[in-house]
């Protein structure tokens, strides 16, 4: 089993935010019982006076970090498959500096403004209100605000990758800024509230015996050492093939739909699955099935979609798509579906179908009104020796009408990120 289960298809959406909502509610939990659902708490770092939120947050940054660098060092965890968050660096010092302005005045964060208000305090639920006509005012006034809060992109860049250092030096870095912050946080507590340090709970007390946070501590430590000896936690671009079981699913008739059915999920707003064009960028423009996404072969790395992904791959006859098949199942990826026989197979089939002598009248009318609806029109019997008919236009309008009951498919669900 690896990780992220969630891209290795282990459990779909719905479980996704069952999982969400349970780990939100512990999380919650957790922060009220460590006192930080009172704001007085919260707003005592701002003043030196009591620095646990501090320490409790670095804790959580080395302990997660460590983790994650450990378990992706292992191969238990496909660091590649982590989403990041795009930099953009000046709104985001900009939105930075609010929370923090924030911060001071309320007394909160998001997260634990949203505790503070399900314990019943007024404060907490004041400036959870104030959060929420935040956000709708937001809403309204981001069109304006677009193009500043899309500058100075540095996309999805790591520290490591932007100042060309070693990932495990990195983490032993912040490993040892986090320790002396705790030094630091006992020494401001000292001095501002005259708080003196609990030896069993304290990095700098005397006497100087090995308690829970000193072995914590050294534990920690010893970690960030061996990041900082170890290689990337990323892993390379080559994979392991299992050729037996990749041609036992080659042969295998379940490995492709036919375009008729394509057709039919389109037509019903289906957003379950991703369909993509592996052909070049100019014959992609020139004419591609609606929905689809262009992403040409040498393109498909192994984070443009999660595991779990249902993945109809297209090109013009089927080649290139078979070729790209190979490649995602190679890279683990298990829902991927070829267009059986390619655009042509579309086009004959789905743009321009000609009646059958086999086929009832009914199944014909149903396949004509189909083509209308993608922008083509049915053939007669008798045009088999015309020339084959022009690809339709690319126009938004051809699938604002459509059959009975058709309606028009919603946009692409955001797969990740907040």
């Amino acid at each position: 089993m690896n990780a992220p289960f969630f891209k290795y298809g282990l459990f779909g959406d719905e479980t996704s935010l069952i999982l969400a909502f349970v780990i939100g509610i512990a999380f919650g939990f957790f922060l009220e019982r460590a006192g930080f659902g009172s704001g007085r708490k919260l707003a005592a770092q701002f003043y030196f006076t009591d620095l646990s939120v501090l320490k409790v947050m670095f804790t959580a940054i080395i302990t997660a970090m460590t983790g994650v660098y450990l378990l992706a060092r292992i191969g238990f965890l496909d660091l590649s498959l982590v989403y990041l968050v795009p930099t953009f660096v000046v709104p985001q010092i900009v939105g930075g500096l609010l929370l923090g302005v924030g911060f001071v005045i309320g007394g909160y964060c998001p997260g634990t403004s949203c505790v503070s208000a399900a314990t019943g305090r007024i404060d907490g639920m004041v400036y959870l209100a104030g959060m929420l006509a935040g956000l709708f005012g937001f809403a309204e006034v981001y069109p304006s605000l677009e193009t500043f809060l899309h500058s100075t992109s540095l996309g999805q860049i790591t520290l490591p990758a932007l100042f060309h250092v070693s990932y495990g030096l990195l983490v032993f870095a912040v490993v040892l800024m986090a320790l002396a912050a705790f030094a630091a946080a006992e020494w401001a507590e000292k001095k501002t509230a005259g708080k003196l340090p609990d030896p069993n709970g304290s990095l700098t007390a005397l006497p100087w015996r090995l308690t829970p946070v000193r072995r914590l501590a050294f534990g920690l430590a010893a970690l960030g050492l061996a990041a900082a000896l170890a290689g990337s936690p990323y892993r390379g671009a080559r994979v392991t093939v299992d050729t037996r079981d990749l041609a036992l699913r080659a042969s295998h008739d379940a490995t492709s739909l036919a375009p008729a059915t394509l057709a039919d999920w389109i037509i019903q707003g289906r957003n379950d699955f991703a369909l993509v064009d592996v052909r070049s960028e100019t014959d992609f423009a020139s004419y591609h099935i609606p929905t689809a996404q262009n992403l040409p072969l040498a393109s498909l790395n192994a984070d443009f979609a999660p595991r779990n992904q249902t993945i109809i791959l297209c090109s013009d006859d089927g080649t290139q798509a078979a070729q790209a098949w190979f490649l995602l199942q190679a890279q683990g990826f298990r829902s991927v579906y070829l267009l059986s026989g390619g655009l042509r197979a579309w086009r004959d089939q789905v743009l321009f179908p000609k009646p059958s002598a086999e086929a009832p009248a009914a199944a014909f009318e149903k396949q004509a009104q189909v083509a209308k609806y993608f922008g083509g029109a049915p053939q007669t019997t008798g045009a088999s020796a015309a020339p084959a008919p022009a690809l339709p236009k690319l126009a938004p309008p051809v699938l604002a009408a459509g059959p009975a009951g058709a309606t028009q498919p919603p946009p692409k669900k955001k797969k990740e990120g907040c």
